[in-house]
């Protein structure tokens, strides 16, 4: 699951979550993550772009987990801005994020004292905080969990990737190129860009060698939900150690513009993303027979 589905998901959500709240009532500028690298790491010979980006796709799979900082914009769902933990190690997929709810109505109700929206992926589910409005029917449960039935795309579908995939998915694009070196979050980064065939892409064989074909499928099903069906324009910029410190995929669907740009930090550093204590948890089903009660 790339992160513009559990945006998309938790925004779904937000209506529903709101609905029932009402029914049971018996009276995104671009974030800014700390980057842990110091400098670009020097070659010590000239490479190609698509090589550059082919070990830089290995180096993140390596590390299997990230801070990102994301900003997304979509013709249906607005700007949604939203930072935290994102883990694609085989197994142990998961992810933690507080999304800045902006003009959209329902996230600013679901939003905790902070003002944010807080998300957690584990076991292949997305639980909410049970905050605001949501508590008269929640029934003392803290934690909201969305199976699928709840929104239209099931989570459990796919987990979380890394940025390898888009990594992969640009060494492919025949525009590709080297547009030199700049900073990503006061770090010296060399940035690439290019112009990416979905089409095409979804039968490229050559990606296979750096990302597996689950990846390569769960990439392109993704892009064509965005609505993005014929070209994705994606930029990426390589830091040190081959990691990518920053990506922005970007296109017109037949909605609107639509782009998602995602700063990378503490590779490697973050904790595993557990789901919550199942005796703290409760279900839309469970909610709306509470609502209907009350």
């Amino acid at each position: 699951m790339r992160i513009r589905r559990l945006v998309a998901i938790t925004a779904a959500a937000g209506t529903l979550v709101l609905g029932l709240a009402a029914c049971g009532d018996s009276t995104k500028d671009t974030p800014k993550a700390e980057s842990t690298q110091s400098s670009a790491k020097p070659a010590e010979k000239e490479i190609s772009p698509a090589e550059a980006l082919r070990n830089a796709a290995k180096a993140v799979e390596q590390q299997a987990s990230a801070k990102v900082a994301v900003d997304t914009v979509d013709p249906a769902d607005g700007n949604v801005k939203a930072e935290g933990t994102l883990s694609w190690k085989k197994g142990a997929e998961g992810a933690e994020l507080s999304m800045d709810p902006g003009s959209d109505a329902d996230m600013r109700d679901m939003a905790g004292p902070d003002g944010k929206v807080h998300m957690t992926l584990a076991d292949g589910s997305v639980y909410l905080p049970v905050e605001g409005e949501m508590a008269a029917a929640a029934g003392g449960k803290k934690w909201l969990k969305l199976d699928g039935a709840s929104a239209e795309d099931n989570p459990a579908d796919d987990l979380p990737h890394g940025p390898a995939a888009s990594l992969a998915a640009l060494s492919t694009a025949t525009d590709l190129a080297k547009a030199g070196e700049e900073q990503v979050a006061g770090a010296a980064a060399t940035h690439y860009t290019g112009t990416v065939d979905i089409k095409k892409l979804a039968a490229d064989t050559a990606v296979l060698e750096v990302i597996t074909k689950d990846e390569r499928d769960a990439y392109v099903k993704e892009l064509h939900a965005t609505g993005l069906k014929g070209t994705v324009e994606i930029e990426v910029w390589i830091g040190a150690d081959d990691l990518a410190v920053k990506t922005v995929e970007s296109g017109t669907t037949a909605k609107g513009p639509s782009k998602v740009t995602i700063v990378y930090s503490g590779y490697g550093q973050t904790s595993a993303v557990k789901a919550p204590a199942a005796k703290d948890v409760t279900t839309l089903a469970e909610m709306m027979q509470n609502a209907s009660q009350g």
